[in-house]
């Protein structure tokens, strides 16, 4: 692959010296020199840290005399062959050319770890590489040749003086070149002239992998033009250069007109903040910089960094994924360029957060908290101080949730780290923010870093009043129903298997989490792991599955478990990812079962016996694995032992790109690459691994693709683009999902990442290591049975037929290995025409499946003796895989991981094996069932909550071929008689409740006590309800024609449809505004795709807000508090009305079926 790049000359100076200031070098900073010599070069020099280049890592370099820096073997030769070149010749070519420092001159080097020249170095990097704007470095190589005369010289009075600069932190690396003194290029003995040193062959400037491929050259090398190196540059400074040169492609930096933007960071917290620096096009000084982040359309000032960055501050959003960044840059004279570029909204439950809360489990209102920050997040830079900002959640109508803000704490030094904070408020759902404290000319929103969301605990009296509003808000909304959304996974194992159709939770697992283990299962206080389904399930509802320390799934009746949900945490159509399940399904159950009051009965922990709790479980129904069906696991593994989805195990030491899983319309593919693999030497052996995987549905999904790197050990690939992974663990793509994290097995480190095409319910778990990645597929769609063919066979349940060829012709399942391996190395092998994977630079289709490697032998297992040495059998035991891998590869690290992947799919497969299970036992008015799990052979005991006993003896029942037995009816009586309510708790739906899971009782004895209080009065109270129900409907009637003859009103109004609280005119649209604590974005109206409007205010919150067709509409001018719906945490006994258990039509705001979906505020 040629790699070619024109270089413009900026700079049309006369004379031949440039300007760029060089690194100090020399005598007095102890640089060491090549002796004086022509063609030679230093010694071997080992370095102190690993430095990559060209996708290799090197522990040694060498000072080339002749202009070039090498890594593998020293280069002599002096007049510069034309790239790319073989043998091994990698190597940095700063000014290859003919220099002989015996005419004098001097070629310094040495490597540093100083803390100026790393900072310099650090500077460098961040300015001409705005997408590496959090880089630094930890080491640095400078080679200076000063003064060098060219061989041949007479008189030797032409010199050059150039300087190389290596830079890395390890994972990164980059060059700069800086020019000075050029006044000769070619020596004699390469056709040069004696006086001059021009003319001939001249030097060669550029980068060189030494495969005889892949190569990067400026287009001046080998011409007369490259006497003016010192006058060009590709970062806009004369006589200077910058590269990456980490990749298997040279990264040039600097900016251009052309190309997209470079984000970075690329992914950020949805609740915004984020300090983004975007590269790409040239920024003069003068320019004006706005950006907006589509769909919304409002335009946000930016401001300029340098000649090649700019910095822009993220909003609040309401959604997450990928949205089209645009970037408008007008100059002076009203020229307007625009830009465009991908940014990744991540998910508040799965995003990284700075600021940490510590004892985060119960923070209650009132009370005093510590928290910590990054000092050294970007958010923060450039201040000595910052503020400590309370965001809390307030609903002001159902589905109208507002952010406030409040100020904790002011000018707090930022290098503290940590601070005490107060912790005030009349909300139930928080989020800290630390804000960095500026003052710049332009009007940036704020930025800062974020903790969690997080729930504050009340008085108890406040979750009373929370839990009494949402129960009354869940009467009139459409009923939860377990009826179609998937049964949870039986057992722990089976949930850590299926990964096809449930995901992890986020907050509350054993996969993903890490240090922070005091925030895992905070939520769920008696999980160790929970699942969630991988999309959202019926009107985007989600199923939360949890498991105890035993590994049995948690009935929530009796311990905090899992229950349906109302709204995913992904999001949905109107559902504000996390936000909306936080406030509408996680806080309920905090407030009407652990925060409403604490009790123990009958000696069993977590019986619910408050009425509220078995309330909550009525609305959100327990989870079950009733009629589980377990997905089906495969494998592949090592020099590759193959496991097919119906069971049948082989081997297939192929070299080349395969079809993994194929799907017979081809709407699904996944293909394998096997490369030879190495042993601990490096030397390649008779045994091939797999070192790529990809996959995607047809027109569908991204094309996903996971491929070792000898540097990150492994990269992954969305549409052949690199993801930079290094600050998020779980991104969601179109159509397919990745959760990556790295994983410590026996004495190695690697990675684990998940792939799932969650729509058709396959996944592909990998697990890596520097030399292999090993695959197991799990596929949780029961209509691909039969449906598929590839290595993992056609999976219609008969393993004695897997070994298929495309023309349908079968080898038996007991077939030699060098049968297999004969008719599968060509039948099952891609074609260039249909390959999904993108080829390396210098590398394609050809490099993987020439002949040459369709002719490749391979070592197989009949070949290998019985006997196994000591050191085998201490490594692997009796694992015929394991041994078989270590006697081929004598790799340590590949045996390892073969014998860790086979017990893994061993336990999948146990896992795949269906459990008997019977259904949830019903719980009985002031009764449940008390049972460590519904599989076969459990046993059940009935336990009566408070207030309640036992009308006669009940037998303990047991689960037994999916009935429990005996068939007993137990009841419980209460002990003491209250008044209790004839009507049932109904949906919006014309159908009445069945309590599937909780425990029914009366109100609470404090609000049935009112309500005999209050029982004479109650036709009146209904009477004034009737009324006042009129007076509203005539009022929204008549407000809705003011809405619609609102454009022929004044101005202010007009242009944007909407008025602040403040009572300060309207903007308009596109607009934007700070001032003190307010921030107002506003959106167009009409559109169906832009964000809400929000309006964030120390004191006062109020906003306008879009989604599709639906809309929620204010009083239009000053509002006060009475023209709102009080928020929760201003609930008075007065609102409570009516017993739990007596609610009537006329209660309801609004018809059934006029269930709207959630809007967000901010």
């Amino acid at each position: 692959m040629r790699t070619f790049v024109v270089f413009l000359v900026i700079s049309k100076l006369s004379g031949s010296y440039g300007f760029v200031e060089f690194y100090p070098y020399g005598l007095p900073v102890d640089d060491k020199s090549v002796e004086k010599n022509d063609d030679g070069s230093s010694p071997e020099i080992p370095i102190s840290t690993l430095f990559p280049f060209f996708n290799h890592q090197h522990g040694h370099l060498i000072v080339n005399t002749n202009g070039v820096i090498s890594f593998l073997k020293t280069v002599s030769t002096f007049t510069p062959d034309p790239f790319p070149l073989d043998g091994d010749r990698r190597l940095v070519a700063i000014f290859w050319a003919d220099v002989d420092t015996n005419n004098g001159g001097t070629v310094w080097y040495r490597e540093s770890t100083n803390q100026t020249i790393l900072n310099r170095a650090t500077e460098e990097v961040r300015t001409y590489f705005p997408q590496f704007f959090r880089f630094q470095a930890t080491w640095v190589f400078i080679a200076t040749w000063d003064n060098v005369a060219f061989y041949g010289c007479s008189p030797c009075t032409k010199r050059n003086t150039f300087q190389e600069i290596l830079i890395t932190n390890g994972q990164h690396s980059f060059t700069v070149f800086n020019y000075k003194q050029v006044e000769w290029t070619t020596g004699t003995a390469s056709g040069g002239d004696s006086e001059t040193g021009l003319g001939g062959t001249p030097a060669q400037v550029g980068f060189n992998a030494g495969d005889g491929k892949v190569y990067f050259a400026v287009n001046a090398s080998r011409t007369g033009e490259i006497v003016k190196i010192n006058h060009m540059s590709n970062i806009g400074i004369p006589g200077k250069f910058a590269f990456r040169i980490d990749d298997q492609e040279i990264g040039k930096g600097g900016c251009n007109t052309e190309g997209t933007l470079t984000i970075s960071p690329r992914y950020g917290p949805m609740l915004g903040g984020q300090y983004l620096v975007i590269g790409g096009p040239c920024i003069n000084p003068d320019d004006v910089i706005q950006i907006a982040f589509l769909p919304m359309t409002t335009l946000f000032p930016c401001q300029r960094r340098s000649n090649y960055s700019v910095i822009c501050i993220t909003p609040i959003f309401n959604i997450t994924g990928d949205v089209t960044v645009n970037v408008t840059i007008k100059d002076n004279n009203g020229n307007v360029q625009h830009h465009t570029g991908l940014y990744t909204i991540v998910n508040p439950a799965t995003f990284k957060n700075p600021v940490r809360r510590h004892q985060p489990h119960t923070w209650i209102n009132g009370e005093q908290y510590s928290i910590s920050w990054d000092q050294h997040a970007f958010e923060l830079k450039d201040s000595d101080t910052i503020h400590i900002h309370l965001f809390t959640m307030k609903e002001y109508a159902y589905n109208h949730l507002v952010w406030e803000k409040s100020v904790i704490q002011s000018n707090i030094r930022k290098t503290l780290g940590t601070d005490a904070i107060h912790l005030q408020t009349e909300g139930y759902m928080a989020a800290i923010r630390v804000t960095a404290e500026l003052e710049t000319e332009f009007e940036l929103l704020e930025r800062g870093i974020w903790s969690d969301i997080f729930a504050v605990v009340p008085m108890q009296q406040k979750s009373k009043q929370f839990c009494f509003s949402w129960i009354r808000q869940e009467v009139r909304l459409p009923e939860v129903s377990s009826r179609d959304t998937p049964p949870c996974p039986c057992t722990l194992q089976q949930a850590l298997m299926d990964t096809a159709r449930y995901q992890p939770d986020p907050d509350c697992n054993v996969v993903t989490k890490t240090s922070d283990d005091e925030f895992n299962c905070q939520y769920r206080n008696d999980a160790q792991h929970c699942v969630r389904l991988s999309i959202p399930g019926p009107l985007d509802s989600d199923n939360v599955c949890c498991y105890d320390k035993n590994a049995n799934l948690i009935d929530s009746r009796v311990k905090e478990g899992g229950t349906l949900q109302r709204y995913h945490y992904l999001g949905g159509m109107g559902n504000v990812p996390y936000v909306t399940n936080f406030y509408y399904d996680i806080l309920p159950f905090l407030h009407c079962c652990r925060y409403f009051g604490t009790s123990i009965d009958n000696g069993q922990r977590g019986i619910a016996t408050y009425s509220e709790c078995q309330d909550y479980l009525k609305f959100r129904n327990v989870s079950s694995c009733y009629n589980y069906i377990p997905p089906r696991p495969a494998g592949a593994n090592g020099d590759p032992h193959i496991k097919t989805l119906d069971g049948l195990g082989y081997n297939f030491n192929g070299l080349g790109e395969f079809f993994f899983m194929l799907s017979k319309n081809a709407s699904f593919e996944s293909q394998m690459r096997f490369e030879q693999a190495k042993n601990s030497d490096g030397i390649a052996v008779q045994a091939s691994v797999c070192t790529s995987f990809v996959a995607r549905v047809t027109n569908t999904t991204d094309t996903v693709e996971v491929r070792l790197n000898s540097i990150r050990m492994a990269d992954v690939l969305i549409n052949g683009q690199i993801q930079d992974l290094s600050e998020v663990s779980w991104l969601r793509y179109n159509g397919v999902s990745v959760i990556h994290f790295p994983t410590t097995s026996g004495n190695s480190t690697g990675r684990e990442i998940f792939v799932m095409f969650v729509n058709l319910g396959i996944s592909f778990r990998m697990l890596i290591n520097d030399d292999v990645i090993n695959v197991m597929p799990v596929i949780g769609n029961e209509s691909l049975k039969g449906m598929v063919s590839g290595l993992l066979g056609n999976y219609d349940g008969n393993p004695s037929n897997d070994l298929i060829l495309p023309n349908g012709t079968v080898l038996e399942p007991d077939a030699l290995e060098e049968t297999i391996f004969q008719n599968y190395n060509y039948a099952w092998r891609i074609s260039y025409t249909n390959t999904l994977f993108t080829y390396p630079a210098g590398k394609t289709y050809a490099d993987y499946n020439s002949n040459g490697h369709a002719n490749f032998r391979p070592l197989f297992l009949s070949s290998v003796a019985s006997s196994a040495t000591p050191e085998a059998k201490e490594l692997c035991g009796n694992n015929t895989d394991c041994l078989f891998d270590f006697h081929v590869t004598r790799s340590r690290k590949i045996a390892q991981n073969t014998l860790y992947f086979f017990e893994e799919l061993e336990d999948a497969e146990d896992a795949s094996v269906p459990v008997k299970t019977c259904p949830v036992l019903q719980s009985t008015q002031g009764g449940v069932w008390i049972s460590n799990s519904t599989q076969e052979n459990a046993v059940a005991s009935f336990a009566c909550g408070m207030d309640y006993e036992e009308g006669a003896h009940c037998l303990r029942k047991t689960c037994r071929g999916g009935t429990w037995s005996p068939s007993q009816q137990c009841e419980c009586e209460k002990i003491t008689t209250t008044m209790s309510s004839s009507v049932q708790i109904t949906h919006s739906t014309t159908t009445t409740l069945t309590d599937n899971s909780a425990l029914l009782k009366s109100i609470s004895g404090a609000v049935q006590m009112m309500w005999l209080t209050v029982g004479g009065g109650v036709a009146i109270i209904m009477i004034v309800v009737l009324v006042t129900a009129c007076v509203i409907c005539s009022k929204m009637r008549s407000h809705g024609k003011v809405v619609r003859s609102s454009r022929t009103e004044s101005s202010s109004d007009s242009s944007s449809g909407y008025r602040g609280v403040t009572g300060r005119s309207a903007k308009s649209p596109g607009s934007f505004h700070t001032e003190a604590t307010h921030v107002y974005s506003y959106f167009p109206e009409g559109s169906n795709y832009s964000l809400p409007r929000y309006c964030v205010d120390g004191k006062r919150t109020s906003g306008y807000s879009e989604y599709g067709h639906r809309h929620i509409e204010f009083p239009r001018g000053n509002s006060s508090r009475s023209d709102l719906e009080a928020p929760r945490g201003d609930y008075r006994r007065s609102d409570l009305e009516a017993p739990r258990g007596d609610f009537r039509r006329s209660d309801l705001e609004a018809p059934r079926g006029g269930y709207r979906r959630p809007d967000i505020l901010y």
